[in-house]
């Protein structure tokens, strides 16, 4: 049975990671971001506290049958010194069946709504193959493209 879980302790989170970057390592070393790679060390240590997971870092995840995590999603609660907003900013969206990770975005939302957010900003990485599907998925919720971002090595 699969059994979308919210994350709030640090234990929970090393446990999610753990499994997230096993299974999403082919991803993380060739579809991921250009030159630059997610650093589950570096998540951990910037978020793995029961405070932070509570009230400023917001992490579900798929647990399946085998009592392995296989999907998550994570936003932070940005609070924008450039906008004086509290934006419910998408951080990372990784799943292998894409009805669970819709599932992972509605229960996302649901909350967002809950919590009186009134904006939410998606992602999406342009090495991923199925980059293109995720911006018409965006466009068919309702989102519209705000801005680009570009990186180069120095």
């Amino acid at each position: 049975k699969q059994v979308i879980k919210r994350i709030t302790t640090k234990d929970d989170f090393k446990n999610v990671l753990d499994d997230i970057f096993d299974l999403f390592d082919y991803e993380n070393q060739n579809q991921a971001h250009h030159f630059i790679k997610y650093n589950k060390e570096y998540i951990f240590n910037a978020f793995g506290d029961n405070k932070i997971l509570t009230w400023n870092f917001f992490v579900w995840a798929n647990l399946n049958e085998r009592n392995e995590y296989d999907a998550i999603i994570a936003f932070l609660n940005h609070r924008s010194e450039k906008y004086g907003e509290e934006i419910f900013s998408e951080y990372i969206w990784l799943s292998k069946k894409s009805t669970m990770g819709y599932k992972l975005l509605a229960t996302a939302l649901k909350f967002a709504k809950e919590k009186d957010f009134k904006y939410v900003i998606m992602n999406r990485v342009m090495k991923h193959p199925k980059s293109h599907k995720v911006a018409k998925f965006y466009e068919k919720m309702g989102f519209v493209k705000d801005v680009e971002t570009y990186i180069a090595k120095i």
